[in-house]
């Protein structure tokens, strides 16, 4: 799943590209893989906003907030 946390922000919005996904990916993610990917993309995103803030990254940490505010969008914690 971890491979997908990266993706994940190009898919947002373009449900053909995260068809392309899953199709090259063979099957679609079990709800397990889901959460799996919601935690790790949490985690990531966390670590990209301190590390673009630490080396003035700001592309580095404007995708981490946007990937926290579409997991919020979502209602994920």
């Amino acid at each position: 799943m971890r491979d997908f946390v990266r993706l994940s922000d190009a898919w947002h919005g373009r449900p053909d590209l995260f068809q392309a996904v899953m199709d090259g990916y063979g099957r679609r993610f079990t709800p397990d893989e889901e959460a799996h990917l919601t935690i790790l993309s949490v985690l990531d995103s966390v670590s990209g906003i301190s590390y673009g803030t630490a080396h003035d990254d700001p592309e580095l940490v404007e995708r981490g907030r946007r990937t926290l505010a579409r997991l919020r969008a979502a209602q994920r914690p």
